[in-house]
């Protein structure tokens, strides 16, 4: 039972988006694509509710107290000071990074913001839930190893992510995904690599806006 539940939260969202993508013979706009995270997270939820007739707090989702919320603040903090230190080393690499589009490029303004805050966000909840909450505990109780199955959900988390960010921005990626999942096994709480990833999803969105308003200016 928990294997398929860990074939859904780690490759359940990119089969789904490929066979999306082939049906209806295009690339499925990332607001599309953010919907359907949300539908795979629902199915998550219901395999922890029904079939596995497990509690929420199985998978990290319980509430977090002062210190979660500060950690989560914290991994913000010293995840974009890795961001900042990776991007050095991938332009000195020349290689190219895609990290941080969220479709709406030529557009600036609210809307612009307003999309890339509603996918940003959706990334930042939705593979939260299926790596670092669903995958990484059903792994490790299937294997017995927090070690084993910290570094193959953070892998397949960076990996996962390459058709959307290419090799420059999976540089990015790795030791973000390095950090939260030091930081969900350090808690055990969900809302900690949640608020980290949702600050940084929001903070580069924010940021995208401001540099186009400047070009724009």
């Amino acid at each position: 039972m928990h294997l398929l539940g860990i074939g859904i939260a780690l490759f359940g969202f990119y089969i789904g988006e490929t066979v999306l993508s082939t049906l209806f013979s295009a690339a499925i706009s990332p607001t599309g694509l953010a919907v359907f995270k949300w539908a795979v997270v629902g199915l998550l939820i219901g395999f922890v509710l029904i079939p596995e007739d497990d509690s929420l707090s199985s998978i990290g989702l319980t509430q977090p107290n002062w210190l979660d919320v500060l950690v989560g603040i914290g991994l913000f903090v010293v995840g974009l000071i890795s961001v900042g230190l990776a991007s050095q080393i991938v332009g000195m690499l020349g290689l190219e990074s895609s990290i941080g589009g969220n479709g709406t490029e030529g557009t600036v303004g609210v809307r612009s913001l307003t999309v890339g805050l509603f996918v940003g966000l959706t990334a930042a909840i939705t593979e939260e839930v299926m790596y670092r909450g669903y995958a990484l505990e059903r792994t490790e109780s299937v294997t017995n190893s927090t070690w084993f199955a910290g570094t193959v959900t953070a892998i397949l988390f960076v990996v996962l992510h390459y058709g959307s960010h290419g090799i420059g921005g999976l540089l990015l990626i790795t030791p973000l995904a390095a950090l939260l999942t030091a930081a969900y096994v350090w808690r055990r709480n969900l809302f900690v690599p949640i608020i980290g990833h949702a600050l940084i999803n929001s903070g580069w969105s924010f940021v995208q806006l401001v540099t186009r308003l400047l070009e724009s200016v």
